[in-house]
């Protein structure tokens, strides 16, 4: 299962306490340490887009506190810094993390606090976010498209992904991505009429759309109204990004009727290309004409 969003409190350490040590119980006036430093917390981003399943079930996530100060003017340890990974294409509230590697401080320890012979400090608290935690895919191409268009099985025959296929619509629950010449291809899980408002998979997956510099639009050939399943996923959609639109599974249906189709949907000024994934020459010349590096 891909987590791509989640809501969770991030916490930095909280400030040891500075130590009090009352002048009457020692000879010297300089013996109270301040307390220790709470830990910051850092976030870098990894290629592992399951990255986010680990903090499924966590409430927050919480560097650790500073110690308090001690005798001899000793200072509290600092905290340990709490270090999260999250999947390159992951927002964290307003901070985008777009590049694998490199380390993002989101929240800063409090400070130690002083030690005194008459008196001593708390330590601050660490800063603190409530974070919403959201990933979009970083895929450079995306397949769209009514459920049961032929997504997955497209994905699949092109880049040899392990996408689950089925006769039925909504067989794909989550995104699935393929590589190809080194290319990353997204199958965006099945839309349907209303999805911008949340039905059906809804606008949970329509995020990952965001990011893809060019849309297949796939519709299938099955289809008795191929115009309606286009202007269905187009009316969703919030830009107007680059689109080719896909009629697959051409295998199923006579050249008379892929030709009626094709004609049909020359209306919306979109390239239009014809697929079948039991045509491994077709499919081959598909890859080569789109997906080379």
């Amino acid at each position: 299962m891909l987590v791509d969003e989640i809501n969770i409190k991030i916490t930095a350490g909280h400030g040891g306490a500075g130590k009090y040590a009352p002048v009457k119980a020692f000879k010297s006036a300089h013996i109270a340490g301040d307390g220790g430093r709470g830990g910051d917390v850092f976030v870098t981003a990894t290629s592992d887009l399951s990255a986010l399943n680990q903090y499924v079930g966590i409430a927050e996530l919480k560097a650790e506190d500073g110690s308090p100060g001690g005798d001899n003017d000793a200072t509290g340890k600092s905290g340990k810094n709490l270090y999260l990974t999250v999947p390159v294409g992951t927002s964290i509230n307003d901070i985008e993390f777009d590049k694998v590697g490199g380390e993002k401080l989101i929240c800063r320890g409090g400070l130690g606090g002083k030690g005194g012979n008459f008196r001593a400090q708390a330590g601050l608290p660490g800063e603190s976010i409530d974070a919403k935690i959201v990933l979009k895919l970083i895929a450079k191409y995306g397949l769209i498209g009514l459920p049961n268009a032929g997504k997955s099985s497209l994905l699949n025959a092109l880049t040899n992904s392990n996408a689950v296929v089925g006769a039925y619509p909504f067989t794909t629950l989550e995104p699935n991505l393929g590589v190809l010449n080194g290319q990353i291809i997204a199958d965006i899980p099945g839309l349907i009429k209303g999805a911008s408002l949340g039905r059906g998979l809804g606008i949970k997956f329509l995020k990952h759309i965001e990011k893809v510099s060019l849309l297949f639009h796939c519709i299938s050939c099955e289809s008795t109204d191929v115009v309606r399943d286009y202007q269905i996923i187009i009316n969703e959609l919030k830009d107007n990004k680059p689109q080719v639109i896909v009629l697959t599974k051409t295998d199923l249906v006579t050249p008379k009727i892929l030709a009626t189709h094709a004609k049909i949907l020359k209306r919306f000024g979109q390239q239009i290309v014809c697929v079948s994934i039991h045509d491994p020459i077709g499919l081959e010349i598909f890859g080569k004409t789109f997906f080379n590096s």
